[in-house]
């Protein structure tokens, strides 16, 4: 009976030895496999941001600070020059063309020199650094209230219902 009892357990040791090498062997593969995906990720990134970078260097539209560039892009919406404007706005190509697909409408629809107008000045804008970042606000008054389309951030626009005052 004792030679069977030590079987059973050299059995139940081999098994439990077994399953052990083979989750530590799983584990350090979905560790290979992510330490991979990462280093991918990094690799896309720096990718990106060279040809951000490139982008940038390039860029032959704007001014060299955020204010003539600014001011050329509000230039551009009030003679309704769409293809100039979107070439100050956005860098990326399938954005740049969604917004000039909206900005040809509001041309369309004689908004576009209106929504240039509506902007205020660069040095009507309060401007704000946090950590070495220029932020730029403004804020108006109106009497009633109105619908306005803006820019949503994301490459499109939105009907925005702006109520009376500030």
């Amino acid at each position: 009976m004792p030679n069977v009892l030590i079987k059973i357990l050299k059995g139940l040791g081999l098994f439990i030895l077994l399953g052990l090498v083979w989750y530590v062997g799983a584990e350090l593969g979905f560790q290979g496999k992510y330490r991979q995906e990462i280093a991918e990720n990094i690799q896309s990134l720096q990718e990106l941001n060279r040809a951000l970078v490139e982008a940038f260097k390039n860029d032959y539209f704007g001014g060299k600070t955020a204010e003539e560039t600014y001011n050329l892009f509000m230039q551009a919406l009030k003679e309704e020059d769409v293809d100039l404007a979107v070439k100050y706005f956005v860098h990326d190509v399938d954005r740049r063309a969604n917004y000039a697909e909206k900005f040809n409408k509001m041309k369309e629809e004689g908004g576009l020199k209106k929504y240039g107008e509506w902007w205020p000045a660069w040095g009507d804008m309060t401007k704000t650094e946090t950590e070495g970042r220029v932020t730029a606000e403004f804020y108006w008054t109106q009497e009633e209230a109105t619908t306005e389309t803006m820019p949503n951030g994301a490459g499109g626009f939105i009907e925005y219902e702006v109520p009376a005052g500030e």
